[in-house]
């Protein structure tokens, strides 16, 4: 443990362990990599951030790191607000 988490409370160290243990990027990652299998289309980014209890530009962080490192086919609908896959997935590699 590093100095200054020995000041932290017993429920801070909690709250901060469990929020490590259930926000991790690769989990959210494979959640989005998943319904986009699924479905072909994600809800909006403030739905997503809700469902991960984050903020949506988190959420777009993610898809960002989705397309441009991972190369999913992807583009932004403004009618709708949405991300929807516009051309074929890579292989699955999360």
């Amino acid at each position: 443990m590093l100095r200054w988490e020995f000041r932290m409370t017993r429920a801070q160290i909690k709250r901060r362990e469990e929020t490590c243990r259930t926000r991790p990027v690769v989990r959210r990652l494979r959640w989005i990599a998943g319904v986009l299998r699924a479905k072909g289309e994600l809800p909006s980014t403030q739905k997503l951030g809700k469902r991960f209890k984050m903020s949506y530009k988190t959420v777009t962080r993610d898809l960002d790191l989705l397309r441009d490192f991972f190369k999913y086919p992807l583009a932004y609908d403004a009618k709708t607000y949405t991300y929807k896959l516009i051309g074929p997935l890579p292989e699955p590699v999360i």
